[in-house]
Formats: structure tokens, sequence, C-alpha cells
């Protein structure tokens, strides 16, 4: 997992945006002609269409429109889309966000409707800033898979976090957590289990 200390007028994209994304490429080592798509990844089946996100980070009230894929490969831009949306607001560090993360919001959200805008609570966290958290809440893992770049916690505005919490876990591609009192679900993409706290 890849991650770089970005300056925050990058977030709202007051420097060239395309001067960002060279740089962040470079550090991450992604120049490529795109990525290949594993069979995995392949939730269409044999068919390609773009695949497309929608992430609204709250703590920087900024939305991420993110074409991501086109059903044989990955777009970089779109990908860098989810890093910046997903990145670690308290620490100011982006990482390159796991894409059966990435490929599991998208089911999620084809599942509840394409149309819908995902609003994401905690995505990727540093060390230090779980560490912090940790100091405050319980409910915190140690090795958490947000330090990972695998993790988020998200609301879909229109959708009921118990309807939400059905599809991930129907899903069967991670851990889902429920957490109704702070209005959230956590999705990761460690091993398949449930929780509720609240």
């Amino acid at each position: 997992m890849q991650k770089i200390i970005v300056d925050s007028n990058d977030i709202y994209e007051s420097k060239e945006e395309e001067n960002s994304r060279r740089s962040f490429l470079r550090t991450a080592g992604l120049i490529t002609g795109g990525l290949a798509l594993s069979e995995l990844d392949m939730f269409a089946g044999g068919r390609r269409k773009n695949k497309t996100l929608t992430l609204h980070n709250i703590h920087f009230n900024k939305t991420y429109h993110a074409n991501f894929s086109n059903g044989k490969q990955y777009n970089i831009s779109g990908l860098f889309q989810i890093d910046k949306a997903l990145m670690d607001h308290r620490a100011w560090q982006i990482a390159r966000i796991d894409l059966k993360l990435i490929n599991l919001l998208y089911q999620v959200n084809v599942q509840v409707g394409l149309h819908h805008k995902i609003n994401v609570i905690s995505g990727y966290r540093s060390p230090s800033t779980n560490r912090e958290l940790r100091r405050r809440s319980r409910g915190v893992a140690k090795k958490s898979y947000h330090m990972k770049a695998q993790a988020v916690d998200i609301q879909i505005p229109g959708i009921r976090l118990s309807k939400v919490r059905s599809i991930a876990r129907s899903l069967k591609n991670g851990g889902v957590g429920y957490y109704p009192r702070s209005n959230f679900i956590h999705l990761d993409v460690g091993p398949v289990r449930s929780w509720r706290r609240g």
C-alpha cells in the first residue's frame, strides 16, 4: 500500500489537477498504460461497461466523481479521485485504496442504484490517526483495516442504514459493521464477518 502526504490545497484543486495527479502517480509507482482487471475484479461477468462512483467526503464537503474502470482496464484518473475522497483528513495523507474495496463500494452502489452518492465518513487512516482515535474510543481496532486502505465508513443518503447493511452482508466480500447510533456502515475487505455497535 502506497501513501503520500499532500498539501491541503490539492484537495480543493486550487493547484492544477494534472500536476497533482502526475505527482501522485510518480510517488505511488503507478504510471502505466492502465491496470488490467483480473477475473476477480470483473463483477459484471463478460460484459464491459464503465464503472463509476460518486463519493462525498463530509469533512471537506467535496464530491468526487470517479469513472474508475471501463470494464477492461482501471482508469488511473478515476482511481485517484477515489484515493482523494478516502484520504486521511486528519493527517493529510492519501493512500492507494485497495481495488477490492473500490469494487465492493461499487457493488453496494449497484444494489441501491447507481445514481446514489456515497457519503464518506472515514476512509484511509494513517497509523498516527488510528492511535489518536484509539485513545478516544474503545471501538477502534489496533490493527484497523483503515490503516491498510482496505476499509471505509459510509452513509448513503436516502437509503436506510439497515438496508445498506443487508446489501453489504449479502455480498460476503468482507467485514460489515453496523453503527446505527453513529449513523454509518463500516465496510472492509478482510474476512467475512459482521457486528453491531450502538
